[in-house]
């Protein structure tokens, strides 16, 4: 039988969980340069990773909202933890509206 006073167990350290233990990339857009994305979806289409999506931000009931009006469709980054920070986008972007920093998370 194995003498129990004898065995190690490691003690657990308290951990802060509101934080992840990985650095995710900061994707910043200027949406003063870009008004229209519907008119180049560069971003939209050359992101391996797919993470921006184009919303409407101005909805209105019982009306469609036209794509090619300035400030009626917005980019976001909602996939940031997917992003590999390839800058295929900032690349591509021929406003260059879009800047990708890294940062803690």
């Amino acid at each position: 039988m194995v003498d129990k006073s004898k065995i190690k167990v490691p003690k657990a350290t308290p951990q802060d969980l509101t934080r992840l233990p990985i650095k995710l990339p900061k994707i910043t857009i200027d949406h003063n340069k870009c008004t229209v994305p519907f008119w180049c979806k560069k971003c939209l289409q050359v992101c391996p990773q797919l993470v921006f999506q184009c919303y409407c931000k101005h909805l209105e009931k019982l009306r469609e909202s036209d794509p090619r009006q300035p400030g009626i469709y917005e980019v976001i980054a909602v996939r940031r933890d997917k992003c590999h920070i390839c800058n295929k986008c900032v690349e591509m972007c021929p406003e260059n509206a879009i800047t990708i920093t890294l940062e803690e998370a």
